[in-house]
């Protein structure tokens, strides 16, 4: 018996590429015709159109997608406008730059106040030599006040001793000087007594946040660090009511 000889037919490798083409070219077709339908949507006049593709100005417009039977298969809300953040104004940075100062020397004035006093009665013996100092500023004025308003005295009764007659002009002009002394003198001793009262409520503050550093309430205050140590020159510890050791 002779063999049987299978014939295997030759396939041309263009003629496999051209069919993938066309099968995808069909495909293609086909994914159109399903996805092929109508839009709809309504324009800034209020005019409601229908197309088979959107035109530039309808693409952020609310829009309707439509299949062949006219059924909505997909709804487009209207694009919200971008908001761009604008940049900080200087107002703005100011104030930020106004906060973070003040968060700095209160830091640094919190860490000053506990270098400067072991306890709250160190606190209070300060208030007390601040204040007795201005209180005996005051009593000068006054001593010279009482001093000022005999002389006075005195020099209206010599006016009295000289009528029907002039009075002498440097009487007259001693009492003026007189007048405008006592004025000023009235004036210090307000001062000095507005002083007293806000000197008496500052030491009263440190004591008060003195107590919240020492039980433990350091409200973000920094006190481990040596750096950063206050001097006269600056103005938180100006404005702190340290205590004078030396007792002068």
């Amino acid at each position: 018996m002779g063999r049987t000889r299978r014939f295997q037919p030759s396939v041309d490798r263009r003629s496999i590429g051209l069919l993938v083409l066309l099968v995808g070219a069909a495909l293609v077709t086909i994914a159109t015709s399903v996805h092929a339908g109508l839009y709809k949507w309504t324009d800034a006049r209020g005019v409601v159109h229908y197309s088979d593709q959107l035109p530039p100005d309808a693409v952020n417009r609310a829009n309707y997608q439509l299949n062949r039977q006219g059924l909505t298969i997909r709804k487009t809300e209207q694009a919200r406008p971008v908001e761009l953040r604008t940049g900080k104004d200087d107002s703005e940075i100011e104030r930020e730059r106004q906060a973070q100062r003040a968060e700095m020397l209160a830091k640094r004035r919190d860490r000053a106040l506990v270098e400067s006093y072991t306890n709250e009665s160190e606190i209070e013996l300060a208030k007390t030599r601040a204040v007795a100092t201005i209180d005996g500023q005051v009593q000068s004025a006054q001593a010279f006040i009482a001093q000022m308003t005999r002389r006075r005295q005195e020099l209206e009764g010599k006016k009295a001793g000289y009528a029907p007659r002039p009075v002498p002009g440097s009487i007259e002009r001693e009492i003026e000087t007189i007048d405008a002394e006592l004025a000023r003198q009235h004036e210090y001793i307000a001062a000095r007594q507005k002083e007293s009262a806000a000197v008496a409520a500052r030491y009263e503050s440190d004591r008060q946040r003195f107590h919240e550093l020492k039980s433990g309430d350091h409200s973000g205050s920094i006190l481990s660090s040596n750096s950063g140590r206050l001097t006269a020159a600056d103005p938180a510890s100006m404005e702190l009511t340290a205590p004078n050791r030396s007792g002068k």
